[in-house]
């Protein structure tokens, strides 16, 4: 019951605002049909657009690197960390990493990976996993919370949130200074400038890939579209699809490592290409179809089976 009720709770609060940020029907389908179009036009050219990515993030001295298999993905990420030595990775929010279940294979290897967005830091701590792509820790009420926090970390117990958050940012600080490697997801991969988006409201995920002396992105191969004139109709539905609002904090365009003219950002910087049997449903006509997915979670917020159950 009290699983329900969070999962009530929270997605009658997210379908409430992302109808008051999409109220305006026509815009709204005119919106989606101008995404779906670039998203069709990006995928029918997928292999060109990917050769292209690469083309121009080597370039920018980023590495790229393929994987078929989420292992082959967790042996590269593994193989980088130990190039340089690594014990401590910090990570952007990537459920890509969460589904080669990078945690696991690196906490087999003694490589402590601990999580900095908020919602994924807390079902971290309670060994747990997401219950919702956009929002790991919808779940939980703040009381759960305080009493994790508590255990782990010797906060007092408090159900004020503002309070909970600053405990979390206060435990992560040391870890984004210590880290050895920062990775992160992207939500967007532009072929023709070689720029990789990351989406996000906390500034972990600008922390994790700017302060570690090596940052790792991972994505799958699907999420590259071929110009930046591609990109705002795609941030314009993602934030307001996703949780109702209209402009995220922060909107990271990443181009590669640190420059020689540049006060911070990684010293070097990798990308991992994961296909993880996406090329099978790209050269299939109807799962094609499912590549578009922009990963805005709408779909979980109004699935009555999801709300009932969680995922």
């Amino acid at each position: 019951k009290p699983l329900r009720k969070s999962l009530r709770t929270a997605m009658d609060m997210l379908m409430t605002k992302r109808k008051a940020v999409l109220s305006d029907e026509e815009e709204l389908q005119m919106l989606r049909t101008l995404c779906e179009h670039i998203r069709q036009r990006s995928l029918a050219r997928l292999p060109e657009l990917l050769e292209q990515l690469e083309e121009n993030l080597t370039k920018r001295g980023v590495r790229v690197h393929w994987a078929e298999t989420p292992e082959q993905a967790c042996q590269i990420i593994y193989g980088i960390i130990e190039t340089h030595k690594g014990s401590l990775m910090v990570k952007g929010k990537s459920m890509v990493s969460e589904e080669i279940e990078l945690n696991h294979y690196l906490q087999e290897r003694d490589i402590r990976a601990v999580e900095s967005d908020l919602g994924e830091f807390i079902v971290q701590m309670a060994g747990e996993k997401p219950t919702h792509i956009v929002m790991p820790a919808i779940h939980k009420t703040k009381e759960q919370v305080s009493e994790l926090f508590h255990q782990h970390l010797g906060t007092e117990e408090t159900g004020d949130v503002d309070k909970l958050t600053g405990f979390a940012r206060q435990a992560l600080r040391d870890v984004y200074r210590t880290a050895d490697i920062g990775l992160s997801g992207v939500n967007f991969a532009v072929a023709e400038t070689g720029t990789l988006c990351l989406v996000e409201n906390e500034g972990n995920g600008r922390l994790s890939t700017t302060v570690p002396p090596v940052h790792i992105a991972i994505t799958g191969i699907e999420k590259v579209v071929a110009k930046l004139s591609d990109i705002p109709p795609l941030y314009s539905l993602l934030p307001r699809s996703a949780i109702g609002q209209n402009i995220t904090t922060y909107f990271n365009m990443i181009t590669g490592p640190r420059r020689s003219d540049e006060l911070d950002g990684p010293q070097e910087m990798h990308l991992v290409l994961l296909d993880n049997g996406r090329s099978q449903a790209y050269g299939e006509e109807q799962m094609r179809r499912t590549l578009q997915c922009i990963r805005c979670g709408a779909c979980m917020n109004h699935c009555p089976v999801y709300t009932r159950i969680g995922g």
